[in-house]
């Protein structure tokens, strides 16, 4: 990030979320099962929040996805 998105980023979040970088990068194994593993949370959370399983096409960010109340 540079300076002024951290200091965007500080300003609207303050000491709520902390972020760390890696010190060094990872290798092509450890970044797909990493990739993999954020892809389930997101698929998990999306499931939880629309009481439903979402589409492809809602995961990719294609349809607009419409929470019923």
């Amino acid at each position: 990030m540079n300076r002024s998105s951290k200091k965007n980023f500080q300003k609207r979040f303050g000491d709520r979320i902390e972020v760390v970088y890696a010190d060094k990068p990872v290798d092509v194994e450890e970044r797909r099962f990493s990739n993999e593993r954020l892809c389930q949370a997101i698929k998990a959370v999306m499931t939880d929040v629309l009481k439903r399983e979402p589409t492809l096409q809602e995961l990719l960010g294609i349809d607009q996805i419409i929470v019923s109340k």
